[in-house]
């Protein structure tokens, strides 16, 4: 049994647009979403190099002045302080002609807020920062 529509019920049918900005919203959406977790992943990880920096400058000022011993302690300060970011710290302090190198290592996927974006798990922040010994 084939039922069929009234004329005047199937133009008002086809007229109304009641509707038509949720079904263009829903296809928006994930692109939208994806977007934004981009941006809040790639920005997490800009603060948190920044963090690492300001760590690793904490370390080495601590060492100049000799609040730290040596360049192991140096390296255990760095690691016990970005504990909170990532178990996969490492840092490497030499010190070469009167100054303090610091070079420290994070992987990526563990300084991202999601972690959606699974290209980034070969890649490390690296982070160097120089002071001189003053002591």
């Amino acid at each position: 049994m084939i039922v069929k529509f009234p004329r005047r019920l199937a133009k008002k049918f086809h007229a109304d647009e009641r509707g038509s900005a949720t079904i263009e919203a829903v296809l928006w959406l994930p692109a939208f979403v994806f977007l934004f977790v981009m941006i809040a992943d790639v920005s997490l990880v800009f603060h948190r190099q920044s963090q690492i920096l300001r760590v690793t400058q904490d370390a080495n000022r601590a060492y100049s002045v000799g609040r730290l011993s040596n360049n192991a302690a140096t390296e255990d300060f760095i690691k016990s302080a970005l504990a909170n970011l990532s178990s996969r710290v490492t840092a490497t302090t030499v010190v070469t002609g009167g100054v303090i190198k610091s070079d420290v290592r994070v992987p990526v996927v563990d300084l991202v807020a999601v972690g959606v974006f699974k290209f980034l798990r070969g890649y490390n922040i690296s982070v160097r920062a120089e002071h001189f010994l003053e002591y």
